[in-house]
């Protein structure tokens, strides 16, 4: 089976328009292509979008058209769309001025929702719908054949990239290596990544994906939707995502304020190719070009009317950047062999063999770590900031067990028994300078550059052996550090040393044995010593600040024109988000930014954005985001409802339309290719100077004590 075109199909619109339709069967038998005819208005282009809602995130498209079938071979095309799965057909539409040179103008994926036809005489009627790709997403998982395994950040653009590769994948199709696949238009910047043509925002920030990851209550991992993933960005960066003019446009909505040339708002193309080597992801090249049109001997507006959105009293959402269960294990290693890398299933802690975890048991070569008495477990928790007030907590509880019976042959009786001495500590690499931290819930300890080894907690001697009940040892160790004396890269360190022979008699406490891997009286292997995956949020290792785990941060911009809030109008509130600027290190959903003196990636705990333009002092990501969807809506958005008939050339859903001095962009339309006409509602994008008042928050947990309690 190959890859063959089935359907060619073509039309010419009103306006002299031409348009090409090729249809494809991905597991094609045969390679005849059929020319059957199109119905009467040969495709309709339709874009949903939200209701009332300027600040649409991803904005999904389909096409309808009718094919009329003439012979039993074309019908045999429609019975196998009708059999396929998703994916296994589709198609692309072409347009072209002069009938020779074609460009592509929208490309999708066909459904199989046909309805069964009557056996009838020919010619039949079949209306074949495409969709382009986004609402599926709702149904996939993003880690879903995108290697969104490892914890880690990703450019923002580059998750748009991947899922559309991954997830979609029309573009070896459809696209060269040189062809425009993204079109992007964002112009927020902060004070180190300043607006420049050819950086791209987009590119020049990135996040780490488990700000999208949920950890449910047996501690799996859920992620959500490639649909939330992408949508939420769109809604963080206040910007619009949809197929247009043969490329995905990633467009903020403001941009289209006064967008006409000769313009300030850069425009940046990019190509299809997924490389997270590439700085530039990909950059083709960048433009000024205006992306507002205006209606007049081309574009002829008829059969319309104008309504209002309602005016904005204030606009709210929350910033939810960190959840309260734990902070994210990035990898683990032995730190005897720190190039070999692995990935918790959960958030386990090995620390000898393995883990139990709801009564299954998980060794192998990931967890054979800590049996020699120089091994340990190495956890990366992410990179953290010295706030004032600002300390690592570790509540888990570490337990004892087995993965097979455990009996020395040179000792018997008590002497069998295991007991475990837990070494624990953080490690934090500063720029210059190493701290560790050790964790002793007996002893005051601090930070220092010594790297001097402490007693944790011991795990009292427990039978591994036959006489082994199941009952489990567990010890708890609940414990919080001082202050963090730098900036830096954290990492957990913890290692064992099991003993038996700890019975000899009362006064031969010495003659304790450790167990190693030279260890031949028993397996060492067997013994597990664990803290199995947990998900209560009083459990876990925090970042906190003045001892509480900020978790949520709400944002509000009133409308208030003459410093006082007005008491008309509505309250607008975005879904919640889960990335924006900091608030601390510790938060998942911070969004880093990149540092173009410094050619080098900062943590964006204290990134501050501003509008394109904008003279004022820069903000928080999603401050700014509140202040710019109240700006355009202050005092009301108008709403054209009507038709726009193309005369000559074309109107794309990425551009804009200046009507009586204010410019529209689209929203629920619908383009019928062979009319040449759109219909729908346009929504005016005319930014107010009305004056915000602005007000921030946060919304924590319940503070961690401070205390070490004894065992």
């Amino acid at each position: 089976m190959s890859r063959e075109k089935k359907f060619a199909l073509s039309l010419q619109s009103d306006n002299g328009t031409y348009y090409r339709i090729d249809v494809y069967n991905n597991n094609a038998i045969s390679s005849t292509t059929y020319t059957p005819k199109l119905g009467a208005d040969g495709f309709t282009l339709t874009y949903q979008t939200d209701n009332d809602n300027r600040f649409t995130g991803l904005i999904p498209s389909e096409v309808k058209f009718d094919v009329l079938l003439e012979q039993v071979p074309e019908q045999a095309i429609i019975n196998d769309i009708r059999d396929s799965v998703y994916g296994g057909f589709d198609m692309a539409i072409y347009k072209s001025t002069d009938d020779v040179t074609y460009t592509l103008y929208w490309s999708g994926l066909l459904l199989n929702d046909i309805s069964p036809e009557q056996d009838i005489s020919y010619p039949t009627r079949t209306t074949l719908t495409a969709v382009c790709g986004l609402a599926p997403l709702k149904d996939i998982d993003f880690n879903v054949d995108t290697n969104y395994n490892a914890p880690s950040s990703f450019q923002t653009l580059s998750y748009f990239k991947n899922i559309f590769n991954n997830q979609i994948g029309l573009q070896n199709y459809y696209w060269s290596a040189t062809d425009t696949y993204i079109n992007t238009s964002v112009d927020w910047t902060t004070d180190t990544m300043t607006s420049v043509s050819s950086r791209d925002p987009l590119v020049s920030s990135r996040f780490n994906f488990m700000a999208f990851v949920e950890i449910n209550e047996d501690g799996s991992k859920k992620f959500k939707s490639s649909f939330e993933l992408l949508d939420n960005i769109c809604k963080a960066w206040g910007m619009r995502c949809f197929f247009s003019d043969g490329r995905w446009n990633l467009i903020q909505v403001n941009n289209y304020d006064n967008w006409k040339s000769p313009n300030t708002h850069y425009i940046r193309n990019f190509d299809k190719v997924y490389d997270t080597s590439d700085p530039g992801l990909g950059l083709l090249n960048y433009s000024s070009a205006s992306y507002t049109t205006t209606e007049g001997t081309n574009i002829k507006r008829y059969g319309g009317s104008f309504d209002f959105l309602p005016i904005l009293r204030s606009v709210e959402t929350n910033y939810n950047h960190l959840q309260s269960f734990d902070m994210p294990f990035f990898y683990y290693y032995n730190n005897s062999d720190s190039s070999t890398l692995y990935q918790s299933n959960l958030n386990e802690i090995p620390v000898w063999n393995g883990y139990v975890y709801n009564g299954n048991i998980y060794t192998g070569t990931a967890y054979d770590i800590n049996r020699g008495l120089t091994d340990s477990l190495v956890i990366s928790l992410g990179e953290v900031s010295s706030l004032t007030g600002s300390s690592i907590s570790i509540n888990r509880d570490f337990t004892l067990g087995r993965a097979a019976s455990v009996d020395f042959s040179d000792v018997s009786g008590a002497n069998d028994k295991v007991e475990v001495h837990l070494k624990a500590r953080f490690k934090l690499v500063g720029a210059s300078d190493t701290y560790y931290h050790p964790l002793s819930t007996v002893v005051a300890t601090d930070w220092t550059t010594s790297s001097i080894p402490t007693t944790t907690a011991i795990i009292d001697p427990l039978y591994l052996n036959d006489n082994y009940t199941g009952i489990l040892d567990t010890i708890n160790i609940n414990v919080q550090t001082n202050e963090l004396p730098v900036d830096g890269d954290l990492f957990f360190e913890i290692y064992a040393i099991a003993y038996y022979n700890n019975f000899v008699d009362a006064l031969s406490i010495g003659n304790q044995i450790a167990i190693t891997d030279s260890t031949t009286t028993a397996d060492p292997t067997d013994i597990l010593i664990y803290s199995a995956p947990e998900t209560s949020e009083e459990q876990g290792i925090k970042y906190l600040i003045d001892n509480e785990v900020v978790i949520k941060k709400f944002f509000r911009s009133f409308n208030a024109p003459s410093g006082t809030t007005i008491t008309n109008g509505v309250k607008l509130e975005i879904p919640e988000l889960f990335i924006g600027t900091g608030p601390t290190s510790g938060a998942v959903g911070r969004i880093e930014t990149f540092n173009y003196t410094t050619s080098s990636w900062e943590d964006g705990t204290n990134a501050t954005w501003r509008a394109y333009g904008a003279a004022v002092a820069g903000t928080e990501i999603t401050q700014l985001l509140v202040e710019e969807v109240i700006k355009g809506q202050a005092s009301g958005a108008r709403v054209f409802n009507g038709s726009l008939k193309l005369t000559s050339g074309e109107l794309n859903y990425f551009e804009g339309i200046e009507i009586d001095g204010t410019a529209f962009i689209p929203y629920q339309v619908s383009y019928n290719a062979n009319e040449d006409t759109w219909y729908g509602e346009w929504y005016g994008i005319d930014l107010s100077g009305n004056t915000l008042t602005i007000e921030t928050g946060v919304i924590s947990t319940i503070p961690v004590s401070n205390e070490f309690e004894l065992w």
